[in-house]
């Protein structure tokens, strides 16, 4: 089972976010910096306020300022990991485990996009949250997690025997996504016409 946090400031750099809209406190989420200015968390999270980019896999950028985000960097098949987030009860909640080697697709029309795994707990609110290794650094944000039943129906021989498995966005897709994202900003700078200059008064 995920347990409660006790204090690890690492951990704390998750934070809670909430759908917007019609949604508007009905469903919560977690999310983490991802920079100065933006953060990151999952894109199944609708209405989110402030949100700027969806890509293609479960994943979304929204403008968020903090002074210090997590240093970034992709994850080592075996490594520990620990995710963190919160639960329905608004709880911050973490999950410990090891990456494992076996990656899964979630929507045959997302692109492709490749989904990581590891053999720690997760439950419903820490989707968007940080997944760390233990060295502080953040490899990822957890997205969902399959249970027993859904793992025999895969018959993946990679993935273990289980009663859960958790599955993370790696850092090398959202870091695609967000050069993705970099990309249609400048499009629309190019795009946009200079403004026309007028004749003074005299």
């Amino acid at each position: 089972m995920s347990t409660a946090l006790t204090k690890d400031p690492i951990q704390e750099q998750a934070f809670l976010v909430h759908a917007g809209g019609p949604l508007s406190l009905l469903m919560i989420g977690t999310a983490v910096q991802w920079n100065d200015d933006y953060a990151v968390t999952v894109k199944h999270l609708p209405y989110l306020p402030g949100a700027v980019f969806q890509g293609r896999g479960d994943v979304q950028f929204f403008r968020h300022k903090a002074e210090q985000a997590p240093v970034w960097r992709q994850y080592k098949p075996g490594e520990q990991v620990t995710a963190v987030g919160f639960n329905s009860m608004y709880l911050p909640t973490q999950g410990q485990g090891h990456a494992l080697s076996a990656m899964v697709r979630l929507d045959a029309n997302d692109g492709g996009v490749m989904y990581a795994t590891h053999n720690g707990p997760t439950v419903k609110g820490m989707s968007g949250g940080p997944v760390f290794a233990a060295d502080g650094q953040a490899v990822g944000i957890s997205v969902a997690y399959l249970e027993g039943d859904d793992l025999q129906m895969l018959k993946r021989a990679d993935l273990p025997a289980q009663a859960q498995v958790s599955i993370f966005l790696p850092y090398s897709e959202i870091n695609r996504e967000w050069q993705r994202f970099q990309t249609q900003l400048q499009a629309k700078a190019r795009a946009v016409p200079a403004p026309v200059g007028l004749t003074a008064a005299r």
